[in-house]
Order: structure tokens, then sequence, then C-alpha cells
């Protein structure tokens, strides 16, 4: 299998779990999305475990065709009270297991091996979240789009730090990163808000969190 994972140490985790298993082994890591779709060219395998945050937004089209080649996914999700429109997307695009990171051990190798004999692996609470917001009869209320809903999870993570005052190196070593993919971050969280500059990225950032934002 393969592990989509942007932060070392759960991603080691998950490997040592996973390794564990007789019938198991890791034959790929990667940080991003587009990295696993190119990794399976290279050594092909049967389930890509990957972090939710990874999988949303702009990659999309790429979990698509991921799932489109074949490969099994296995999305791990932060918990959150509504998952609905998030296990939406991810169906849509063809995932058939979705779990919370929190989940035990033994149901993370569980719905790999059910994910290995091409069964749907979905943790019960999920399916529950689903099945609501699918029924659910009132229309969601509008919600206005703040900047920073444009960016990825780690793509926000970088420029919270950034208007924290943070240098590059400095947010590459609280987030576990290389100064490479900070810069690749930094850059896309600019050009997706239309900004020129840290400054710029700052004020933007500070505004957005606040109350009158």
């Amino acid at each position: 299998m393969l592990l989509c994972e942007d932060r070392e140490v759960f991603r080691l985790g998950l490997r040592e779990v996973l390794e564990a298993q007789p019938d198991m082994a890791v034959v790929a890591e990667t940080h991003h999305l587009p990295g696993a779709l190119a990794a399976i060219e290279d050594v092909p395998a049967q389930v890509v475990v990957a972090r939710q945050g990874l999988v949303q937004g702009a990659t999309l089209p790429l979990l698509r065709e991921l799932c489109r080649r074949g490969t099994a996914v296995l999305v791990l999700a932060e918990p959150r009270e509504e998952a609905g429109p998030e296990l939406v997307q991810v169906l849509r695009a063809g995932v058939r297991g979705y779990l919370p990171r929190c989940s035990a051990a033994a149901r993370l190798v569980e719905a790999v091996r059910a994910l290995a004999r091409h069964e749907p692996a979905i943790d019960s609470s999920a399916t529950t979240q689903l099945v609501r917001y699918l029924t659910d009869p009132t229309p969601p209320a509008e919600v206005p789009c703040r900047p920073l809903d444009r960016l990825t999870d780690r793509q926000r993570e970088v420029a919270e730090l950034v208007a924290q005052g943070l240098s590059n190196e400095e947010i590459a070593r609280r987030l576990f990163l290389s100064l490479a993919t900070v810069k690749s971050h930094l850059t896309a969280s600019m050009r997706r808000l239309g900004v020129r500059g840290r400054t710029q990225l700052a004020i933007l950032v500070n505004r957005d969190r606040s109350p009158a934002a």
C-alpha cells in the first residue's frame, strides 16, 4: 500500500501499525496527492491511505484519477460534527474507504484488508452523518465565503504562521516540512488569494480571522 500523509509523525505511526501485519507492506510514502498518483506509476499499490485534507478542493480531480485507475483509497478524516458534504465529495470521486483519523489500529487494519478485497470500508458514524445530510429537508444556510476557505488545510497552516511573523525556516521546523515544501505552499496560497508578498498575506489572514470579517 501507499501512504499519503504530510505529517511525518502520523505517517510513521501508520507505517508501524500496517507493517506489523504479515499480509501488508508499505511500498511508498508521499506527502501530497500528486506524489501518490506519480508513485503508483512506478510502484503499483492496492490501497492508498490518505489524510482527508490532502484529497479535497483542487486535488479532487487527482483523487478521481487515482480511483479510476483501480486503486482503492482509504480516507482518514478529522472528526467533525457534520461530515456529510465532504463524504459525498470523496464518494463521488470513487473512494470506498472512509474512517476517522482517531480510529483504533485494529479498525484501520480491517478497513485496509476490506478495500484490498474490493469491499467498502466506511465508518458507521460517517454513514449516519451522510444519511442525515442527504435526508435533511432544511436547506443549508448561506455561509459567506471566507478567503482562507480557498486554501487547503496545509496552505492555511502555513499562511497563519506567516501572519504570526514566522520565517520560512521556522515554519518548516514547526510543521516538520522541507523548506521547499513551505515555499511551494506559500506561493500557492498567495496565488489563490490574489495577494503579493508576505505582508499582504498576513494582513488578509488577520482580517479573515477577525470577528468582523
